[in-house]
């Protein structure tokens, strides 16, 4: 690929980083718990400072599954408006990261939207595989819609979805999955460059596959993990998102891609079913931009945030 086609703000801003940010091919496909233990070490390592006026607590509740204990991970400002709701689901390819590894974000969005936000920690592959992760984060939506009012103060009738990556994927087959239990409380779900399905075979993903920062294999590594060996070829409700029967239940819908993304061309896919289904949809692709461009400081960025401030709660 030609590098030059990468925003160049967002170039120097990767290239300044003082530690790698590829992963290691070998450990992500044969040794997972490697990488899940050192992105765990440090988050851990490199924490957030909070601000003052925003509450943090973790509340776990029971898997209706197998009565695991799930742990979402809530930030509330003092001032908080009751009306704006939001579930998050963090990325990393189904199978590392954590809520905290994006602790400052989440606290410029509850800080300047007066949010409060629910950040699943759900569990992950290949020691959770398909379905178990998109159930967390459905009994997260439950657990918020039955006692949001009385433990936080919330709306639970007005909730917003959002995720980023595979947590993209998962905010959305949660929506699904609410659509088909007719649960109407998501008004809204925010989509930051979403896996979609696992057919590996778009133009982009056939393009970027020597692109930095996610590319066709880790794609491959990661839908191997999620559905296993037996599965991971197989388009399955939830799973692969485009195998749904009826778009038109789903609720008013942004998505945000990115120019030089393997994903790209599966987002703007999910985007034209939304629209011939008649739901009220937002496609940004950003031209320039790579997968996780927005964990860099650049003008880029910065735009970005601006439109996810005046989106979330529309």
């Amino acid at each position: 690929m030609n590098f030059d086609r990468i925003n160049i703000d967002l170039k120097n801003s990767i290239e300044n980083v003082p530690y790698s940010l590829e992963i290691d091919e070998n450990l992500f496909l044969n040794s997972p718990e490697i990488i899940q233990q050192e992105r765990k070490e440090f988050t851990k390592a490199h924490p957030f400072k909070k601000p003052d006026h925003i509450a943090v607590q973790d509340i776990f509740i029971p898997s209706s599954e197998d009565g695991y204990g799930i742990r979402l991970h809530v930030y509330q400002p003092e001032d908080f408006n009751h009306d704006k709701v939001l579930l998050y689901f963090h990325g990393g390819g189904y199978v590392f990261g954590l809520p905290e590894q994006v602790d400052n974000h989440m606290f410029e969005i509850a800080d300047i939207l007066k949010a409060t936000i629910i950040s699943v920690d759900y569990r992950l592959a290949p020691q959770y595989r398909f379905p178990i992760p998109v159930l967390d984060g459905f009994d997260a939506l439950q657990w918020i819609i039955r006692h949001g009012v009385s433990e936080l103060g919330i709306n639970s009738d007005h909730i917003t979805v959002f995720g980023a990556s595979a947590g993209g994927h998962l905010a959305a087959a949660v929506t699904q999955m609410a659509a088909d239990h007719h649960i109407k409380n998501i008004k809204h779900q925010f989509l930051l460059y979403p896996v979609i399905h696992n057919r590996l075979n778009t133009p982009s993903m056939e393009e970027f596959t020597d692109i930095p920062l996610w590319n066709k294999n880790y794609a491959k590594t990661a839908w191997l993990h999620f559905l296993g060996e037996e599965n991971k070829d197989k388009s399955i409700q939830y799973s692969d998102l485009t195998s749904y029967h009826n778009f038109s239940g789903l609720p008013q819908t942004t998505i945000v891609a990115c120019e030089l993304d393997p994903l790209r061309d599966e987002d703007i896919e999910y985007a034209q079913l939304l629209y011939k289904a008649g739901v009220k949809t937002e496609l940004w692709v950003i031209p320039g931009a790579l997968h996780v461009f927005d964990l860099f400081d650049s003008p880029m960025k910065d735009e970005y945030n601006k439109f996810l401030m005046s989106r979330l709660f529309q």
